[in-house]
């Protein structure tokens, strides 16, 4: 065994000679593959939906997707207003320009529902009476007081569009659940029936939902979605018409939007961190430069290699920046410790580099396969987002190594 190892430790050794006599070539290639990898970070997308830890092909994913291409999206945005006197006429009026704008304004929308277009349905004698609730604008406080006593009584509004108590009024926002080339085509056809009787029967398939083809709207869409309500929601709202807006859609941009924030810049600060440690430990500029430019290739050349292939950064794989400073900073230190050492003792640097490759370079080697090999085993996790970590983990790991 002694004789294995110390025959591995010569083989790194005279890697270190070649390294060092092709130094060069070595670091034009290395720059080659990393612009290369690195080149594709424009293209790096982030999905903070849960439809992010379905597989696309998952039996439950295509289930829920004929679900909702046939009944719509269950995830709204809901905008709660409350001013002095929701009955009160310029408000309404207000309401209904809001109402308006969401409908002209918002891209990929489905409906917006409100007091504003709200369905009344009554019964009078052996009649069933459907129409609008604001079919007849109020237009005295006799139409008014009669409003408010129809909306308060009725028990399809409360807690929905109005409030028990009559002091907040909402607004029901909601986006298409998939896009399609007419969609994008035809704005306007933002109230279109999407499951007539004859369209249920065609996409019946022995007792089963058969989607149609359409696709998704990505997590691009949505944030323009999100994005376009909370400009209007913004433009809109004052001390007479103040604004609450909630809704899974929102916290998804939220989500996002903290973590496309945080994420770097919790990653420059360690960095800067990691440089301070680094200038305390070696008291050298080449002490803190090589392990940080290490870092920073290994990080950008993972994220690089992820926007190449497709794969977005979610809650999940957000993690990958922190795990790579720690990889990368804990290999370079192993190494840089025993050249310091021993330039220190000998003053070659040449020989520096060698005695360092032979003297750390399996034990780096075996650190860096058995923690990938560990990353590895997320892989055959049947959640992406999991499967993604453990694939990209272990690249990273083998970048910063080699």
């Amino acid at each position: 065994m002694k004789n294995i190892i110390a025959g591995i430790e010569g083989r790194f050794e005279k890697l270190g000679y070649f390294i060092y006599a092709r130094r060069w070539a070595v670091i034009v290639v290395s720059l080659l593959l990393f612009v290369a990898m690195a080149s594709q970070l424009p293209n790096i997308k982030f999905d903070t939906s849960n439809e992010a830890f379905i597989e696309p092909d998952d039996p439950v994913l295509t289930q829920y997707d004929a679900f909702r291409d046939q009944f719509g999206r269950d995830e709204v945005i809901v905008v709660a207003i409350k001013p002095t006197d929701v009955f009160d006429r310029e408000f309404l009026e207000r309401l209904k320009t809001f109402h308006e704008e969401l409908e002209n304004e918002v891209p990929y929308l489905d409906e917006v529902i409100s007091l504003v277009n709200a369905t009344s349905i009554r019964g009078e004698q052996d009649e069933l009476i459907v129409e609008e609730l604001l079919e007849n604008w109020p237009e005295d406080e006799a139409e008014l007081a009669k409003l408010k006593k129809d909306v308060l009584s009725n028990k399809f509004y409360k807690n929905l569009l109005i409030s028990e108590d009559g002091t907040f009024t909402t607004v029901v926002i909601r986006s298409n659940a998939f896009i399609s080339e007419e969609t994008l085509a035809e704005d306007a056809e933002f109230g279109e029936d999407m499951f007539e009787e004859e369209d249920l029967a065609a996409n019946d398939k022995e007792g089963g939902l058969e989607i149609t083809p359409q696709e998704r709207l990505t997590d691009k869409q949505n944030s323009d979605f999100v994005k376009s309500v909370q400009s209007i929601v913004d433009r809109f709202h004052s001390t007479e018409f103040p604004t609450y807006v909630a809704g899974s859609p929102v916290m998804t941009g939220v989500l996002k939007g903290e973590m496309t924030t945080n994420m770097p810049r919790f990653t420059a600060v360690a960095l800067g961190l990691i440089g301070v440690l680094l200038l305390l430990l070696f008291r050298s500029p080449v002490g803190v430069f090589l392990p940080l430019l290490t870092v920073i290739f290994t990080l950008l050349s993972t994220v690089g290699l992820m926007a190449a292939t497709d794969t977005p950064f979610t809650v999940i794989t957000q993690i990958l920046p922190s795990l790579m400073l720690a990889v990368g900073v804990g290999y370079s230190v192993h190494l840089l410790t025993v050249y310091f050492h021993h330039v220190h003792r000998h003053g070659d640097k040449r020989e520096a580099i060698v005695f360092s490759l032979g003297h750390s370079g399996l034990a780096i080697l075996m650190t860096s396969l058995t923690t990938a090999g560990g990353l590895l085993s997320f892989m055959p996790a049947p959640l992406p987002p999991v499967s993604a970590l453990g694939t990209f983990g272990a690249i990273g790991v083998l970048i910063a190594v080699f």
